[in-house]
């Protein structure tokens, strides 16, 4: 199966953004994550209100399919990448 298309909406300030962004270095798969700082470009905040009507981060989006709240990304993350 291949790996899935993975964006991550967050921004530095955010402590629930930081620990994703710890998980995913821990993992060692920042390669495989489109990392979108929403307070470092402005576009891509506007495309996650486009896609789930506000600007709360963390926003994982995995195929398409936004997912949220920081503990169901980090679940998200070790499931899928802990070897």
């Amino acid at each position: 199966m291949a790996d899935p298309q993975l964006e991550l909406y967050f921004y530095q300030q955010c402590g629930f953004s930081r620990s994703v962004l710890n998980t995913i270095t821990n993992l060692g798969i920042a390669d495989k994550i489109t990392l979108k700082d929403i307070r470092e470009q402005t576009e891509f905040e506007k495309e996650l209100i486009a896609m789930c009507g506000d600007s709360t981060v963390p926003t994982l989006v995995v195929n398409g399919e936004a997912m949220r709240e920081s503990d169901a990304i980090n679940s998200f993350l070790v499931d899928n990448f802990l070897d």
